[in-house]
């Protein structure tokens, strides 16, 4: 699901590709909640869809510092001039995570990409959510 939904927390950020700002929303999306079925990181962002398109799907190297969840590509990206990274810059997306330097999963959707972390980070992310008044559910829906 696109856009703001039951379990999608916005969050104020900013996004870069490379050098490039995007105009993005980026939602914690919670499991349980808009049909997620574990907690991950929305960027929504139609131009995104030329980093990883719809069904697509990378595996990077993610790591926060500074304020900043940054996604470093294995490979460059042939969109936006080959670029090899994706910065969130989220002070308390980042503050969540840190310290942080794993593996995340990143997968095309219609109108953006999503984030899944493992774990470790997904506990941290939930404590977040939780912070904020919403909880995950057990039930995946």
């Amino acid at each position: 699901m696109t856009g703001p939904g039951e379990g999608k927390i916005p969050l104020k950020a900013r996004v870069l590709v490379g050098n490039r700002e995007l105009s993005c929303d980026v939602y914690l999306h919670v499991k349980g909640y808009s049909r997620a079925r574990v907690t991950h990181v929305d960027v929504e962002c139609g131009e995104l869809n030329e980093v990883v398109p719809p069904g697509a799907h990378a595996y990077a190297t993610a790591y926060t510092r500074r304020g900043e969840l940054r996604v470093r590509f294995r490979e460059p990206l042939k969109a936006f001039g080959r670029v090899r990274e994706l910065a969130i810059l989220c002070p308390e997306l980042a503050a969540a995570l840190a310290p942080m330097r794993d593996v995340v999963y990143v997968g095309g959707k219609e109108g953006g990409i999503f984030i899944g972390f493992r774990r470790e980070q997904i506990r941290k992310l939930e404590a977040f959510a939780s912070s904020l008044g919403v909880s995950p559910r057990s039930n995946g829906y």
